[in-house]
């Protein structure tokens, strides 16, 4: 199987095998999603620890009771008040009517999918950490919009190197830890010229104190939502050994507390300052 080291080891989706390309392929089916999210090819990685932490978190997520808790977190979000692009500024730099609507279901997927996992983590970081038992969770169908095909996501290194640059640029924004590049940068990184525009968008906030006030609350309510619904999750069987345990809260806490809370806010607000395409 072909791994990425791009930004962290992670299965490639396109070369994912066996039980990894099923549970990949069940993901996508469960939360409607064209990709499989990084935090989930990364811990694909770890023998036994993707299998762990998807049957944990599959009967929530089938149920629809995570992608519920998510789409009211999105609507009650706070979100910073990017000044609006223009449709013109989107063409002159490059930007074609395909690209616009490209750009923004990419900008979609991503502020709808980092919401689900978001939730979804924190509820299983909550479980791990408690000693309750878990109460049954109700399978039913999810109610959800289905999201746009999107491009491949290509790796930093098939990227021109000045293009590299700006990625990381707008990765460090808002950034306390650095080791994770966020995917939604790479994605869009098809359209230079829109990446150019958002960093100027996105610069001023490098150093706010307010929107890394508003990251840090938006952590804390995932947190919250999270230990309320971590009694419907199975805890891990107990013969999966402490070191894959270890792992797994140390690949959860690094994607929630850093890349996931963060674009949270960051990509619903360029979503609110992208216009709607034609």
């Amino acid at each position: 199987m072909v791994l990425s080291s791009d930004p962290v080891p992670a299965v490639l989706e396109s070369e994912a095998e066996g039980e990894i390309r099923e549970i990949f392929l069940d993901i996508k089916d469960t939360t409607g999603a064209d990709v499989v999210n990084l935090i989930w090819r990364h811990l694909a990685v770890t023998p036994g620890a993707l299998q762990a932490v998807w049957e944990m978190l599959r009967p929530v997520y089938k149920s629809g009771l995570v992608l519920t808790e998510a789409q009211r977190f999105r609507d009650t979000l706070s979100l910073p008040k990017i000044q609006p692009l223009s449709e013109q500024a989107l063409r002159a730099c490059g930007v074609d009517n395909l690209g616009h609507v490209n750009i923004t279901n990419i900008l979609k997927s991503y502020n709808k999918t980092n919401s689900i996992n978001l939730i979804g983590l924190s509820s299983a970081l909550a479980c791990i950490a408690s000693d309750s038992q878990p109460w049954e969770a109700t399978i039913g169908q999810p109610s959800y919009e289905l999201l746009a095909p999107l491009p491949p996501l290509p790796p930093m290194s098939d990227l021109d190197q000045h293009v590299q640059e700006l990625v990381q640029h707008l990765n460090n924004i808002c950034e306390e830890d650095g080791r994770i590049i966020a995917s939604m940068y790479r994605h869009l990184a098809y359209w230079p010229g829109y990446l150019g525009l958002i960093y100027t968008l996105l610069s001023p906030y490098e150093h706010d104190t307010h929107i890394k006030s508003t990251i840090a609350s938006v952590r804390s309510e995932a947190y919250s939502i999270g230990a309320s619904i971590a009694h419907e999750l199975k805890p891990f069987d107990p013969s999966l050994d402490s070191q894959t345990v270890n792992i797994i809260k140390k690949v959860l806490n690094l994607f929630v507390e850093h890349p996931l809370s963060k674009m949270a806010v960051l990509c619903g607000g360029l979503l609110l300052a992208t216009p709607v395409p034609r």
